[in-house]
C-alpha cells in the first residue's frame, strides 16, 4: 500500500470533515440563517430526519457547528457555525458557484441542441396517392409427421471418456 503524501492527507481530512452529500448543504443553510432542526429539515430536499440528525451530530463533533439547547418547553435547539465552520464557507461558496456555472452551461448547451434539432426538422411531403395494398401470400402447408416413425437412440458414451472435438 502506497504512503499518502501531505496533500493527500490534507484532502482526506477535509473530505472527512465536510465530505458527503449532506454536510455542505447543511453548512450552506446554517450560514443563510436556518439554524433550527425542523427548519433545516423542511428546507433540505430529500433528506430524512435520521440522516439530518446524524450529519448535524457529526458536524458538531468536528467542531464545525455549535449546538445550543434552550431550557424551554418544548425544548428548542439551534445550530450556529463556529469559527472553524465559518472558515469553511469560502469552500462551500466555491462549490456552489462552480455548480451554478455547470448548471448554466448545461442549460445553454441543451437549449442550443434543442433549437438546432427543431430547425433541422422539416415537414414530410404530403402523400396524394394511396398505395395499393397487396394480398399476403398464403402459408405453405406443413409436412405431416409419420406416426410410426422410427426413433434412433444416441450412442452411449462412458462418463469418464471425453468426446472427440471437431
Amino acid at each position: 500500500m502506497a504512503k499518502q503524501n501531505i496533500e493527500t492527507q490534507a484532502l482526506d481530512y477535509g473530505m472527512e470533515m465536510i465530505g458527503g452529500k449532506w454536510k455542505p448543504i447543511i453548512l450552506y443553510h446554517v450560514n443563510k440563517g436556518t439554524n433550527r432542526f425542523n427548519k433545516l429539515f423542511s428546507e433540505i430536499e430529500g433528506i430524512n430526519r435520521q440522516m439530518l440528525s446524524k450529519q448535524l451530530k457529526s458536524l458538531e463533533r468536528s467542531g464545525i457547528l455549535d449546538r445550543t439547547l434552550y431550557g424551554e418547553i418544548p425544548p428548542r435547539v439551534e445550530y450556529t457555525l463556529t469559527s472553524l465552520g465559518k472558515s469553511l464557507l469560502p469552500v462551500v461558496e466555491a462549490i456552489t458557484q462552480w455548480g451554478q456555472n455547470q448548471l448554466t452551461e448545461t442549460v445553454v448547451i441543451s437549449e442550443v441542441v434543442e433549437v438546432n434539432t427543431i430547425s433541422e426538422i422539416h415537414e414530410e411531403p404530403e402523400i396524394t396517392e394511396v398505395p395499393e395494398v397487396k394480398e399476403a401470400p398464403k402459408a405453405k402447408e406443413t409436412p405431416k409427421i409419420k406416426k410410426d416413425a422410427e426413433v434412433k437412440e444416441a450412442p452411449k458414451v462412458p462418463q469418464n471418456q471425453q468426446l472427440p472435438l471437431f
